[in-house]
């Protein structure tokens, strides 16, 4: 038994892959959603992967797995079959993109954890990876990482810019919500999700800098709170 090959991962997986990996096809072939000859065939398989994740948790017995396997030789004429080796970041990045469409959020970010891991200035790899975390609903501050990671590799990058105004705001982190929104503005100032709705946003000096309980300026504008309020609604679908 190939460990690696039962949970479907390539040889130098980190261990957040090896155990997302085992969870998600343990999920998938758990004996209780099977019956007859099906539930024997899934117990096997169940007992297969718990056999796998155990050895492959083990990082002795890991590394001296990886030692043992062969390398590929040049000339192979079994060149049409591809080993993980062979895939680029891409790749890897492209099935996280489509497993996360299909809903396999565990699958989708170990699959962009490797990806980041093989190529970690890729803006796009970072954004797709704060995707994931926003919709399995974990760590806001492994969100707001990611997007940081985002808009340092690509400046330019609105969405990013407007999702940790948002988050930031949720953090009561406000200063930081008005430079990543303003950023947003000068990005692209006639950006649908940046467009103002209510008169509750119309410019005005106290629009512009609300006072605090001393005469000053508070922590966020109230327009800019309106204002990140309603962002905050258009991208979670609640406004």
């Amino acid at each position: 038994m190939n460990p690696f090959n039962v949970l479907e991962i390539p040889p130098d997986a980190s261990p957040e892959d090896i155990k997302a990996a085992y969870h998600r096809l343990a999920k998938r072939w758990h004996p209780d959603r099977f019956t007859g000859a099906e539930k024997v065939e899934a117990e096997s398989k169940f007992r297969e992967l718990a056999e796998a994740f155990s050895v492959l948790k083990d990082p002795a017995k890991r590394l001296s797995l990886q030692q043992q396997m062969p390398k590929p030789q040049p000339g192979m004429a079994d060149r049409d079959i591809e080993s993980p080796q062979e895939r680029t970041p891409e790749d890897w990045a492209a099935m996280a993109k489509a497993a996360f469409e299909e809903g396999n959020t565990d699958q989708a970010r170990a699959l962009i954890h490797y990806a980041i891991r093989l190529d970690e200035e890729k803006a796009s790899y970072h954004a797709l990876l704060a995707a994931i975390l926003e919709k399995e609903g974990g760590d806001l501050r492994a969100v707001v990482k990611a997007l940081e990671s985002a808009v340092r590799l690509a400046p330019r990058d609105v969405e990013s810019h407007i999702k940790l105004a948002t988050h930031f705001t949720t953090l009561g982190m406000a200063a930081r919500a008005q430079r990543h929104l303003q950023t947003a503005r000068e990005i692209a100032p006639n950006h649908p999700k940046l467009r103002v709705n209510s008169p509750k946003h119309a410019s005005g000096p106290k629009s512009r800098a609300a006072l605090g309980p001393k005469g000053k300026p508070s922590a966020a504008p109230a327009g800019l709170l309106d204002q990140l309020k309603d962002l905050w609604g258009r991208l979670t679908g609640k406004g």
